[in-house]
């Protein structure tokens, strides 16, 4: 990571500023967009714009490279289940956003329980070693269960509970300080997993009916931009639940359940069973 510093024209209480708005890193500025940096007190348009160029200019992100040249620094964290891992193209990855969605107890959350163990294994048994930020949206952590799951991976429980960072979360607008409150534990506690469970439960909530349809896209748009942000500019996982929202029937319809707003990366019909999970879908 490069430190803001780096950055050309950029003075001390700008470097604050961005500190304070979760933005830490020369890399998470360059990433950033116009009217997240620009709504900074502070900032503004001009100089938002001047300071999100010269950090792209800094790292090299204004020059075209071969494809060749490309570096792909994927890492991957076991689920817990050999097939899975073989579905998933060797585990859950780093550096990208996950979205599994499905029906209640489905398995959602107790996938997002095993990789908060999982990723605390050593490399040689499918970790990395490194903590994780689990952001709850709908009171469904268990420490009761964390603690089961690391004695089947031969872990000490108060040890792997003490390396996830939990946040029980009330309202949308919390949701998002605290995702962007997460990128500050990527850099200084060692957080290679973010998990958000559920993504939309709140939203759904809170804007209710067809007229807020365009305030609720901004939103979430706004939190799958940031996470998205975070999971490149750190290599971390980026783990996001979601119900089913709906299903389709008619001619034109198939059997799948609609789920997700995100990059979908696996349905409910791999979660159906949880035969890779530690504990039953239903407990």
């Amino acid at each position: 990571m490069s430190d803001l510093s780096q950055v050309k024209g950029i003075n001390a209480r700008q470097i604050k500023l961005l500190q304070e708005n979760g933005v830490s890193t020369a890399e998470a500025l360059a990433m950033s967009t116009l009217n997240i940096v620009s709504e900074i007190d502070g900032l503004g348009d001009k100089t938002a714009k001047k300071l999100i160029w010269n950090a792209r200019n800094a790292l090299g992100m204004t020059d075209f490279i071969t494809a060749a040249d490309i570096d792909e620094n994927v890492e991957f964290i076991t689920t817990g289940s050999s097939e899975l891992n073989r579905i998933l193209g060797g585990g859950f990855q780093t550096g990208k956003l996950t979205e599994v969605y499905g029906p209640f107890k489905s398995g959602k959350t107790n996938l997002a329980h095993t990789l908060s163990v999982t990723i605390q294994l050593s490399k040689s048994r499918g970790g990395l070693e490194s903590s994780v930020a689990y952001i709850d949206t709908e009171n469904t952590f268990s420490k009761e269960k964390i603690k089961r799951i690391a004695k089947r991976f031969e872990l000490d429980p108060n040890e792997v509970l003490s390396k996830i960072f939990h946040v029980r979360i009330y309202s949308s607008d919390h949701q998002s300080q605290m995702i962007m409150k997460a990128e500050t534990l990527c850099k200084t506690r060692n957080v290679s997993l973010i998990v958000v469970d559920s993504l939309m439960s709140l939203m759904r909530a809170e804007y209710v009916g067809i007229g807020m349809l365009a305030r609720r896209q901004g939103v979430l748009n706004n939190m799958l931009h940031g996470l998205s942000r975070i999971a490149e500019t750190y290599n971390c996982g980026v783990l996001v639940t979601n119900q089913v929202a709906t299903k389709m029937m008619g001619m034109f319809s198939g059997d799948d359940a609609i789920g997700g707003n995100s990059e979908i990366i696996f349905n409910d019909s791999l979660l159906n069973n949880c035969p890779w999970l530690s504990l039953p879908c239903n407990v």
